[in-house]
């Protein structure tokens, strides 16, 4: 990726960090990865400390190897919701009943929290006007944005955040990277976030 193609980017608590991830073509190996499972509640402080619910998944390494050898660290891309029509956001894509979403997870310790065991969250970037725990949720993970930090204090940590959100959302708005299934114009093949369970048993 050239130096014309990198925007100018903002100084947050991370230091000097750039809007956009990844050449616009779209993401490049080894993205993107694959993760899937039912919404688990989480350590309960996205909402109420941050301003930022979370929607976590279990880590399981048997059902992705690949998570163990990944840095910890925050990632980006899309995520599809297999929400009931009860649901008040209930929206799902064309011929599907999942509905996608950009968003943002962190997957790692969260060092500013100490947390002992790995975790895998998932800020989805929608306004949600009800939980969904429980849901199928699966993920396209497309690239990395930073390593997990440190801070020392919380607005840090919530600066860092809001920017991570900002530059998940421009670095997908891009035609390489919008899944062709929004039907918007994006280029990049995501069916799989959006299969019938029916289709993944056949294949």
């Amino acid at each position: 990726m050239s130096k014309e193609e990198i925007p100018t980017g903002t100084t947050t608590a991370s230091g000097l960090r750039p809007l956009l991830i990844g050449p616009s073509s779209g993401p490049e190996p080894p993205y993107p990865y694959r993760m899937s499972g039912p919404v688990i509640s989480g350590f309960g402080r996205g909402s109420k400390e941050l301003g930022i619910p979370t929607a976590n998944l279990p880590v399981d390494n048997s059902l992705t190897p690949w998570i163990s050898s990944i840095p910890s660290g925050v990632y980006f891309g899309w995520a599809s919701l297999l929400l009931p029509p009860s649901h008040p956001n209930y929206s799902p894509a064309s011929n599907t009943s999942w509905s996608m979403f950009p968003m943002v997870m962190s997957i790692g310790y969260n060092p500013f929290y100490k947390n002992d065991t790995r975790s895998a969250e998932v800020h989805v970037l929608h306004e949600f006007q009800a939980d969904f725990y429980g849901t199928d949720m699966r993920l396209l993970i497309m690239g990395y944005i930073r390593d997990e930090k440190d801070y020392k204090g919380l607005d840090d940590l919530v600066e860092d955040i809001t920017f991570d959100c900002r530059v998940a959302r421009q670095s997908l708005s891009r035609p390489g990277w919008r899944v062709k299934e929004l039907g918007d114009g994006g280029q990049f093949e995501g069916g799989w976030l959006v299969e019938q369970e029916e289709e993944k048993a056949s294949l």
